[in-house]
């Protein structure tokens, strides 16, 4: 299996025709959904990271990303906040150039939670999928919007999981 999964990325590197590094930010408008989420409310937080490009073809390309990303909800006025060390690994198809569809899972480790949350001895590891659109403003200057949907619970006592609608700035080296 590891011979395998080395000769995919070594294949995936050897097309590669331009890659890029960038970093991102912006804002998280995140909620929980489930049979116990009817409570909770919509909460702004916030992401920053680093991105990087890799072009497969002239339409198609990769892009891993290193995130630090506050996910939550609020209920009853008290805000839930949970950091997630996050991962989304996006494939993006350009219909137009400086356009491009996104769509791709996304892995998260929790790092941290505010002390209201932790009676819900909270899961550490969140997974979903992530969809989006991205537009380049110049050559370098990108905005983006994200759509998450997490597929597994943040707490086996509870029955609720992650989502976020996001919204990103950036800028590729």
């Amino acid at each position: 299996m590891n011979k395998f999964l080395l000769t995919v990325a070594a294949l995936i590197c050897g097309i590669t025709m331009q890659a890029q590094f960038g970093v991102k930010g912006g804002l998280n408008f995140s909620n929980f959904r489930g049979d116990a989420s009817d409570d909770f409310n919509v909460v702004t937080n916030w992401h920053l990271g680093v991105v990087y490009e890799s072009e497969i073809t002239n339409f198609l390309s990769v892009q891993p990303e290193l995130l630090y990303s506050v996910m939550g909800a609020e209920i009853n006025d008290n805000k839930v906040k949970l950091g997630y060390f996050s991962v989304p690994v996006m494939l993006k198809i350009y219909p137009t150039e400086g356009f491009n569809i996104q769509l791709g899972p996304q892995f998260g480790m929790l790092i941290n939670e505010s002390d209201n949350f932790k009676s819900f001895e909270s899961n550490t590891f969140d997974f979903g999928l992530a969809a989006g659109l991205e537009f380049f403003l110049t050559n370098n200057l990108f905005i983006q919007a994200r759509y998450y949907s997490g597929s597994k619970k943040v707490s086996d006592n509870v029955d609720i999981k992650n989502t976020a609608v996001t919204a990103s700035i950036g800028l590729m080296f």
